[in-house]
């Protein structure tokens, strides 16, 4: 890659357009694809597939994580193993890949609409804070360590509030004209399913 000149360049294949790449900055070594048929891959870069082939090339592992594209991705930079996703499905998925095996933490339907942008918060002390943007013009910043399964299986990478806490949204911003109904929140293994789940919509102080 230093010598594009003197040498073939790489090129991995997906089974459908790209809608986001990512390196891991936990070992740069690898990188993320997301494409509009909802898959993730994950891909070694030091193994580059052979030259002109024409076949989707061969990743580490591939996750079925949505119905729709995945228009939103992130990689938690200071949490190894945790993800984001995003999709026009209008639902927000965190992942944990540790140890090459993805597995699903917890879904939630924010009420944004579909999904646009999900970024983590870079700052260690708000590592867990979420923020998610969609279709509706609103962004909601979403504090995961109050989800009771992002606790169990995050709770030992960072220092976390003890005791039983409420799972809760940090803030709300903008506002959109467009109208849509929210589908049904999904919570495999959490607490606090919606807004009647336990969920607080809050200013931070």
């Amino acid at each position: 890659m230093r010598a594009p000149d003197t040498a073939p360049s790489s090129k991995w294949l997906v089974e459908a357009d790209v809608e986001r790449v990512r390196w891991n900055p936990h070992d740069p070594n690898y990188f993320y694809v997301t494409t509009e048929a909802g898959t993730i891959h994950y891909f070694d870069s030091r193994t580059p597939p052979p030259a002109n082939t024409k076949s989707p090339s061969k990743p580490l592992w591939t996750l079925q994580a949505h119905d729709g594209a995945i228009s939103a991705f992130d990689v938690n930079p200071l949490i190894p193993g945790f993800l984001a996703t995003g999709s026009d499905d209008k639902k927000v998925k965190l992942w944990n890949v540790e140890d090459n095996k993805p597995s699903m933490v917890v879904s939630r339907n924010l009420e944004v609409g579909r999904v646009f942008s999900a970024q983590f918060a870079p700052d260690q002390e708000v590592a867990f804070r979420l923020s998610v943007a969609g279709s509706k013009g609103q962004v909601q910043i979403w504090d995961t360590s109050t989800n009771a399964s992002v606790r169990k299986v995050f709770g030992r990478k960072a220092k976390l509030p003890e005791g039983d806490v409420k799972e809760r949204l940090i803030g709300v911003g903008g506002g959109g004209e467009e109208e849509e109904e929210s589908d049904d929140d999904e919570d495999d293994g959490g607490e606090g399913g919606g807004q009647e789940g336990g969920w607080e919509s809050m200013e931070e102080d």
